[in-house]
């Protein structure tokens, strides 16, 4: 029978109807969904429209295939990123960690952590409203959750306001960068964040070990002192697929 005008493909209502299955525990995380043969004689559709819904959810970040073995619903638990929470000052001030607020008590691992001595990128020295020849701190560092690879992150600090802190060191101590700016009297009030929501680059996507089709959030950070300085741009590359992002308003 020919389809309605405004009706959704055939594909579309085969995804929808596989996602609410995911979302009701028919297919619980960690499971196998059928063959896209067994989904296409079930829904009497051509095997390329039992292969497109089940292409849609991949893109969507529920399911991932698996060489030879199948299409199965992702096991991974989201972090719940609130970035509300985790950039209180009663949070890094009092030398806790900001990704506290995101894990509990999951297994949190940064790795190939490099400090740089170098003149301001382009789009930093901009943010930083600073010349290109202005010397900063680079501290790039990749986080892994629970073996898996999520972020990585780039801060970049001006040269004035690290020198003499263990910012210039691998282990920023307790509280992390914001906590030493705030020592050396230079403590962040006010953030913003910026995102964007994009496909990878090749290096990215080999960065975070990303599975197909599995875009990434683009996410640049100012922090600024009370006199509106910047005193930190951090720019992170998260793994879309493992995030959910929180923000919290008040009325």
């Amino acid at each position: 029978m020919p389809r309605q005008s405004g009706e959704p493909p055939k594909y579309q209502e085969i995804a929808d109807k596989l996602r609410r299955q995911i979302g009701d525990g028919t297919y619980p995380p960690g499971s196998v969904l059928p063959p896209e043969r067994e989904i296409a004689k079930l829904e009497g559709v051509a095997v390329g429209t039992a292969r497109r819904a089940l292409a849609a959810l991949r893109d969507e970040g529920y399911t991932e295939a698996r060489v030879g073995a199948g299409v199965y619903v992702r096991s991974w638990q989201p972090i719940v990123r609130n970035a509300n929470k985790r950039l209180r000052t009663a949070q890094w001030g009092e030398g806790r960690s900001i990704w506290d607020v995101d894990i509990d008590d999951r297994d949190l691992v940064a790795v190939d952590v490099q400090i740089e001595h170098l003149p301001a990128p382009a789009e930093v020295a901009r943010m930083l409203d600073v010349d290109e020849s202005q010397l900063v701190y680079r501290r790039s560092r990749k986080y892994v959750v629970d073996g898996v690879s999520v972020m990585r992150s780039a801060s970049y600090i001006p040269e004035d306001l690290a020198r003499g802190t263990r910012i210039t060191q691998l282990d920023s101590g307790p509280g992390g960068i914001y906590a030493r700016l705030r020592e050396a009297g230079y403590g962040p009030v006010k953030f913003r964040e910026e995102l964007r929501c994009r496909m990878p680059t090749a290096d990215e996507t080999e960065d975070l070990q990303l599975a197909a089709a599995t875009p990434v959030v683009e996410m640049c950070r100012s922090a600024m002192r009370a006199d509106g300085r910047i005193v930190e741009v951090n720019r992170m590359i998260l793994d879309a697929s493992r995030y959910l992002l929180v923000y919290d308003f008040p009325a």
